[in-house]
């Protein structure tokens, strides 16, 4: 039971349901809001995008003997006072990912347990009470759905018309506001018409933003349920809210026979494993693809769609690893058929606009995950067409495309300009690039000779051994330029990134960032054991946490250890020092490939990952944030469930279950 001293701690944990959809609930450990994005139903009319706020929560009161007793508590005004008290009754919560979630309260002298479940494949969410306990005295259960019918980004507007509601059965109410429908349903009880607002509640994570906080949200009616005294059996109602309209849309059959068919293996195999594969399961959701429907990854949660480059990165981890080798093949064909002169979409359009194509790296990571796939299945038999766009990408990137992408003379690759932000430390705000990264990106370089390497492997597996002969000198012919165009030898690593300073004279930027550590981590000798140790060492000493890897060395004047304050803040601080847990998927690689390490970097590795399983049990439960602070005690930030994240902790374990196994192919 929380008391009065841990009162905030509970409102700040929060757990996350999902149905394959891009639909979700959020919230507080005690159920309520704190943001705009939280709900117990946050549907994807055109999944997995263009989401609205459909239920806001449901206001639960018992009334017995004259007296009101709620189980809620949600936060309101300048104050953010906690309200109503129902903390206080509050026993237990359990969370069972990806769907459902329960909370105990002791109430009436009897025991009421809710239960929030996400309906796989639905935009709908079912709200089960059970009352077990014998009641003195009659007793009534007031049930107040708060209805927004809102888009989950913005505010509801004081100026505009509140929703039109319609009782249609007994049990059964309709309601709509602009195009937008949704149906309450219930098992017991009566409708009562009272249409309301609940006024002033309070999002603090929207104020610690620098946004708009506040909002009155409206409500239809009452569900009031009378429950008889005197029974000892128990007692159960059944509430269900569902987005009908613009897009009633049910994959249900089809999430559940796909979550059968892999029976959510994972690394090891054993609990642990099986917890993190399904936590990897609330990222896979669908998306329509011409006449069917295909695999594709959400970035995270809440707020974050299904991206280009986070899929790339995030696929080996949560559906390779996990056992969802079709799934991961359907996400890379999605890709694939929306890849524009060599480039996969970076992102896919919240509104069901175009795609935006604004990235140097996606189609990079695209290659890269295509050989991991290959590690598992046929490539060249089974999935032609992702030999082809691998093929389409290294033509485009050799002769040149959009966003001056390009080979250079030397065989590495250039992109971009001072108003573009092509990789992945990409912040820009209010016309301000935080992380100027135009010219040759090391990170990209090393993904580049790692394509090519890719090709050739894929060469192989058809028989085509002189165009696998010719892709591998290739591969080679990059690794000599890029040791000698990105080796600092004066640091002992490498440089982030080539600027041009004249026509043709590319000269290394003096700042120590992560990105290195994929000239180390990638398979293939891009550099030599050597070169490969002092970087996991630089990197070892400089930039790592116990939640992964700084963006920059605090030693640089630019660094920045809190990410936090308005949304321009944050963005500053982005890529200037904010910790990413996602590098440390590279990191434990980069370890287990580079042999004559000293041995407490190793054991480190293995620390570092324990640090992070432990994060399963904080912050968002079952999940890994985004981002932390850079300085101690690295707050968490950013979103509460990052793809990324968490497909570096399943390939990490995996990685150090079988590091022997990964220093035989370091070289390969």
């Amino acid at each position: 039971m929380p008391d009065e001293s841990d009162l905030n701690q509970h409102l700040d944990a929060l757990w996350l349901l999902t149905n394959g959809l891009g639909g979700y609930a959020l919230g507080t450990a005690l159920g309520g809001p704190r943001s705009r994005y939280h709900g117990w139903l946050v549907a994807a009319s055109n999944p997995p995008v263009e989401r609205h706020l459909v239920l806001h929560s449901i206001i639960e009161m018992v009334e017995t003997a004259g007296r009101t007793q709620p189980l809620n508590t949600m936060e309101f005004g300048e104050a953010q006072t906690a309200h109503p008290d129902g903390w206080r009754r509050m026993r237990d919560r359990t969370i069972e990912l990806p769907h459902t979630a329960r909370w105990r309260y002791d109430v009436a002298g009897c025991t009421i347990t809710r239960e929030l479940h996400l309906i796989a494949g639905r935009n709908a969410v079912r709200i089960r009470y059970e009352i077990r306990g014998m009641l003195a005295q009659p007793t009534t259960l007031h049930l107040r759905p708060l209805i927004p019918l809102r888009d989950f980004h913005a505010l509801t507007d004081p100026g505009w018309p509140d929703p039109s509601c319609e009782q249609q059965a007994d049990r059964l109410v309709r309601i709509h506001r602009d195009k937008l429908g949704a149906t309450i349903r219930f098992s017991r009880g009566t409708w009562r018409a009272s249409p309301d607002h609940w006024r002033n509640f309070a999002y603090a994570l929207d104020r610690e933003r620098g946004q708009d906080w506040t909002e009155d949200v409206w409500s239809p009616g009452v569900i009031e349920v009378e429950l008889p005294p005197a029974s000892d059996q128990p007692q159960n109602v059944e509430v269900v809210v569902e987005l009908t309209e613009p897009n009633l849309v049910d994959l249900s059959d089809t999430i559940r026979k796909a979550n059968e068919s892999t029976g959510r293996a994972g690394p090891g195999h054993d609990q642990t494993s099986t917890a993190l594969a399904r936590a990897a399961e609330q990222f896979i959701v669908r998306r329509r693809v011409d006449d069917r429907w295909s695999t594709t990854l959400i970035a995270g949660y809440p707020w974050f769609a299904d991206w280009g480059r986070d899929t790339m990165i995030a696929l080996p981890g949560l559906l390779l690893e996990t056992g969802r080798i079709e799934e991961g093949a359907e996400a890379l064909r999605t890709f694939a058929m929306h890849r524009r002169r060599g480039l996969i979409p970076n992102r896919f359009d919240d509104y069901n606009g175009p795609p935006h194509y604004n990235t140097v790296d996606a189609s990079l990571w695209f290659c890269h995950a295509v050989g991991r796939l290959s590690e598992l299945v046929d490539v060249p038999r089974e999935q032609p067409e992702l030999v082809e766009a691998c093929r389409d990408i290294l033509a485009h990137y050799e002769r040149g495309t959009d966003f001056n992408i390009r080979m250079d003379h030397d065989g590495l690759i250039a992109a971009g300009n001072a108003e573009t932000q092509l990789t992945w430390m990409d912040a820009q705000r209010d016309g301000v690039t935080f992380t100027p990264r135009h010219g040759k990106a090391v990170e990209i370089n090393a993904l580049w000779h790692r394509a090519w390497l890719v090709v050739a492997e894929l060469m192989q597996q058809a028989g085509n051994h002189d165009e696998s002969h010719a892709d591998r000198n290739r591969a080679g012919a990059i690794a000599d330029r890029f040791r000698k165009s990105f080796w600092w030898d004066a640091a002992g690593c490498c440089h982030d990134v080539l600027v041009e300073r004249d026509a043709g004279t590319w000269v290394g930027d003096e700042t120590i960032r992560p990105n290195q550590i994929f000239a180390a981590s990638l398979t293939g000798s891009l550099l030599g054991e050597g070169q490969r140790r002092r970087i996991v060492q630089v990197v070892a000493q400089r930039l790592l946490t116990p939640f992964g890897l700084r963006t920059l060395d605090p030693h640089h004047p630019d660094y920045r250890g809190q990410f936090r304050g308005s949304l321009f803040d944050r963005d500053a601080a982005y890529h200037q020092g904010t910790v990413w847990p996602w590098l440390i998927g590279p990191y434990v690689e980069a370890v287990c490939r580079t042999p004559g390490l000293d041995p407490t970097i190793v054991d480190g590795a293995r620390v570092l990952l324990d640090a992070l399983m432990s994060e399963l049990d904080r912050g968002c439960f079952g999940q890994i944030a985004e981002v932390y602070d850079g300085d101690a005690p690295h707050h968490r930030g950013g979103c509460c469930a990052q793809a990324w994240s968490l497909a570096a902790l399943l390939q990490g374990r995996r990685l150090l279950l079988d590091r022997a196994a990964v220093a035989k192919v370091s070289d390969q």
